[in-house]
């Protein structure tokens, strides 16, 4: 049996526990600076909120915090809109001088439909120290197949445009104690110019009820030190996720040859839960960036990349 092949080398970034940034430190999304990393990540107020700040770590000791933002560099959509109770980051293109932000709005609803899950586009001109997004209305419209969730982008570029990489659905169900819970697939799109998307898009991986699925998040394709290209997710179930990846040379996710991302810790802030996994490379060292209990209200940690265990 393969190891999983990160290693936890601990927690490091939590919500201070006060102001805006009350509680969790989620969707951790690193970019390689000449001197540190900056990490995007999404911490909530009392009312769960989600704003978007960011975090310099040392590169080096990726585990050394040089500075905290306390002020939102993306903040609240503005009222009735898609992201009007709540905005995450997901994936950060770098265009040039500018950083593409391809992020997650929240809408919340009373009765069956609790809330909606939208991608927007949001950009920066001073290196992630604010972002202006570029319309009020998402980049992925509803559709039929998707009338409340079109989220957790991963964007690249292609020869012919960009193609990206999402989850979508339209529907929720109950779990064993009545909650309402998501179902939803990973699905792929393309773009001529990155901000306006097919409505048409192919079903990539779909959950199946029978191992317990109901969803899939995050989904990224990484490149491993060892030249390997694979697709990490989260898989969600009623009680939780859990970070795995497979092989994604035949651009499928065959469920045969996935693997455990990353082993829960016997005791602590990543022991019942792994999920929504980013990866930077620094020099010859491959780091993981990943959220633990809680959908990340213990906040983000790191991994490294064992050679030994693949």
């Amino acid at each position: 049996m393969k190891m999983h092949p990160w290693v936890s080398i601990g927690l490091r970034v939590e919500a201070p526990g006060n102001g805006l940034l009350k509680t969790h430190a989620m969707v951790p999304t690193p970019v390689l600076l000449p001197d540190c990393i900056r990490v995007l990540f999404a911490s909530c107020d009392s009312g769960l909120r989600g704003r978007v700040y960011y975090v310099d770590l040392e590169r080096e000791m990726p585990h050394n915090v040089i500075h905290l933002s306390t002020t939102p560099v993306l903040d609240l959509g503005a009222q009735g809109c898609f992201d009007a109770d709540g905005v995450n980051p997901c994936h950060l293109l770098v265009c040039g001088q500018e950083w593409w932000l391809y992020y997650v709005g929240w809408q919340r609803f009373p009765g069956r439909i609790p809330y909606t899950l939208f991608t927007g586009l949001a950009v920066s001109h001073d290196q992630g120290r604010s972002f202006k997004r570029i319309q009020e209305a998402p980049i992925l419209q509803a559709q039929n197949e998707e009338r409340y969730f079109r989220t957790a982008p991963f964007v690249q570029k292609t020869d012919t445009g960009y193609e990206m990489l999402y989850v979508g659905g339209s529907r929720f169900i109950e779990d064993s104690q009545g909650k309402l819970l998501p179902r939803y697939s990973i699905r792929r799109a393309k773009s001529i110019d990155g901000i306006n998307w097919s409505a048409s898009a192919e079903d990539i991986l779909t959950p199946d009820p029978a191992l317990g699925e109901i969803g899939f998040g995050r989904p990224r394709t990484e490149h491993l030190p060892s030249g390997d290209v694979v697709l990490m997710f989260s898989v969600r179930t009623e009680r939780d996720y859990r970070l795995v990846q497979c092989p994604f040379d035949e651009r499928i996710a065959d469920r045969s040859r996935w693997t455990g991302a990353i082993s829960p810790s016997v005791a602590g802030w990543d022991s019942e839960m792994t999920c929504f996994g980013a990866t930077c490379r620094i020099d010859q060292q491959s780091i993981l960036f990943y959220n633990g209990n809680g959908y990340g209200k213990t906040g983000f940690g790191l991994a490294r990349y064992c050679e030994e265990a693949v």
